[in-house]
């Protein structure tokens, strides 16, 4: 999404800015709403990582000794510097780089928790920016091919924040989406939750599938187009295959990116396991530890004690932190 300057817009509006259901409904207003596509492939975060760190020029040396370092010794960026040798490096090097195979998506925007529920696991009980990382036409097509329409709702749940037909002139099913608690005045963004349930579903559903068709059961008559059991195999296990190695990071890529690019904000921070099932009053059924450990240290945020300042400005998460002993954040300053 092109940056329009949207966080620039909103600071200081509602005095303490808090993500208010007044306010998400005007940032959301504000925001495209044509088609956004994104494209992306494995790796292709530290291109982004990488051109927003050397902007207008660094010297290799700089780049190796920041903690952007680790990211030059991936394969696609080995082979795309292979040319520059041990001089500038400027953003142009990385973000016209061409690189094979990469996948189209559609990000559309939406909120959640306008209601303020306690119950919706948000840190602060207020609403939430929500970025959909939707799947293409083509994707789309293909799984209406052989999969039959009444079983979409095993693919997502309806009490996620999907996108729902009807929201746009346009439709894609939801392949991930970002929840974000977004701070105009302390220029802070907030990654609550990072989640996929297509493809964990999509597990369950081609294990399905396959054990009806080993006992020769009939159910799956009704679970596919015309019956097309073994085609709906082959897109739960093949076709999706692409998605289950790259959809987190692509997620995190393009949340980066609109919370700089389209907010206008630089301080991102992104919850830890403990502190964020703390804070977000999750006591059971916890998400995967990876999405709150593994990938935030990927895309080099550096853990902090330091409580963001969204945060300390609301009563209810300094009662919680009362409570948790040592919370910690990933912050990443872009």
């Amino acid at each position: 999404m092109a940056g329009n300057g949207a966080g620039r817009r909103f600071g200081n509006v509602y005095g303490v800015n808090t993500m208010k259901a007044e306010l998400l409904k005007e940032v959301i207003a504000c925001l495209p709403k044509e088609r956004t596509v994104f494209h992306y492939t494995r790796d292709d975060y530290a291109l982004m990582l990488l051109a927003r760190y050397v902007g207008n020029g660094k010297t290799m040396r700089e780049v190796r000794q920041s903690k952007f370092g680790g990211l030059l010794n991936k394969a696609t960026i080995r082979r795309i510097l292979a040319d520059e040798g041990s001089g500038m490096l400027s953003s142009t090097v990385f973000d016209y780089a061409y690189v094979e195979g990469r996948k189209p998506f559609l990000l559309t925007t939406g909120s959640w928790n306008e209601e303020k529920s306690s119950y919706n696991q948000t840190s602060r009980n207020e609403g939430n920016l929500v970025l959909r990382m939707n799947f293409s036409a083509e994707h789309d097509r293909e799984f209406q091919r052989v999969v039959h329409e009444e079983e979409v709702d095993y693919f997502q749940y309806c009490g996620h924040p999907v996108l729902r037909e009807g929201e746009r002139r346009y439709f894609r099913y939801t392949l991930a989406w970002v929840r974000m608690d977004v701070d105009f005045d302390e220029n802070e963004v907030l990654i609550e939750e990072v989640q996929n349930d297509w493809l964990r579903h999509a597990r369950w559903y081609q294990k399905r599938l396959e054990w009806c068709l080993k006992y020769r059961k009939k159910n799956y008559e009704s679970m596919t187009v015309n019956g097309k059991v073994k085609a709906a195999i082959y897109y739960a296990k093949e076709i999706l295959a692409p998605y289950y190695r790259i959809w987190d990071e692509a997620a995190l890529t393009a949340a980066i990116q609109f919370a700089t690019d389209e907010l206008g904000i630089r301080n991102i921070y992104y919850h830890t396991f403990e502190t964020g099932n703390a804070l977000k009053g999750i006591d059971h059924r916890h998400p995967p530890r990876s999405l709150y450990t593994n990938l935030p240290r990927r895309f080099c945020f550096e853990q902090t004690h330091e409580v963001p300042v969204m945060l300390q400005k609301s009563r209810a998460v300094k009662r919680k932190l009362k409570k948790f002993r040592n919370p910690s954040w990933h912050r990443l300053a872009t």
